[in-house]
This record gives structure tokens, sequence and C-alpha cells, in this order.
């Protein structure tokens, strides 16, 4: 029981951050706001302190598997592109869920819905597009 716990908890630093080559290096952002939607918005970011910004409310993200996702709220969708190393792709759905995607790995973990279990901001990425 405890091990079944365990293994449905994850983190944002897990997922993304421990599995860039050069740690901490995301040389380009895009961000996405409703995508195939009729007010689709996007968004290139390569300032290297906004994408500090960004990456630093991300970093503490803490991350339960779900299966209970709202997508009828406004989605934004995340692409991290590390200097070398793989891409990644976050997918924000409702206040506080979200889907991981590597593109490097197939592992079943990011094939998951997670619900953000501690505090974030989602205005971070919202503000972006203001």
């Amino acid at each position: 029981m405890i091990y079944s716990a365990f293994q449905n908890r994850t983190s944002f630093k897990e997922m993304v951050l421990d599995q860039l080559i050069e740690p901490k290096i995301i040389s380009h952002m895009s961000v996405r706001k409703n995508r195939f939607g009729p007010n689709e918005q996007e968004i290139q970011i390569t300032d290297p302190a906004e994408i500090e910004r960004i990456m630093n409310s991300f970093s503490e993200v803490k991350l339960r598997k779900t299966s209970n996702v709202d997508y009828r709220s406004e989605e934004y969708e995340v692409w991290l592109q590390g200097r070398n190393g793989p891409t990644f792709a976050v997918y924000f759905f409702s206040p506080d869920h979200v889907r991981i995607h590597n593109g490097s790995s197939n592992h079943k973990r990011y094939r998951k819905e997670y619900k953000i279990v501690n505090d974030f901001d989602r205005r971070v990425i919202e503000n972006l597009f203001k």
C-alpha cells in the first residue's frame, strides 16, 4: 500500500529537470494557449532570464497521478528545449492538472495525467498572453 502511494507521486523536477543533460539549461521555450481552438495563441521565449523565471516557478511543483482531469478550461502547452538532450512538452489542463511528455522516453509515467498537489501559481503562464 505504501509502495503504491509512493509510485503515484512525483515532481516536475524529477520528470523534467533531472532528465536534462545540462541541468537547468533550457535554450528555447514555446508556449501555446488553447491549441487547435479558434482563439489559439503562441509565443516563443528565448530570453534566458524569462526562461529561468518560468522554470523556477515549475521547479517545486509536486505531482500525484490522477484520472480525473477537467479538459473544459483553457489549456496551455509549454515546449521546453534543452541545449542538448530531450525536448519536453508540459500540458496544463484546468488550474491544477498536467501531463508531461519526454521526447526521448517512452516510460509509462509520461503517459499519465497528474494533479498538482502543492502551491503553484498558474498565472506565470497565463500572464504571458496579456
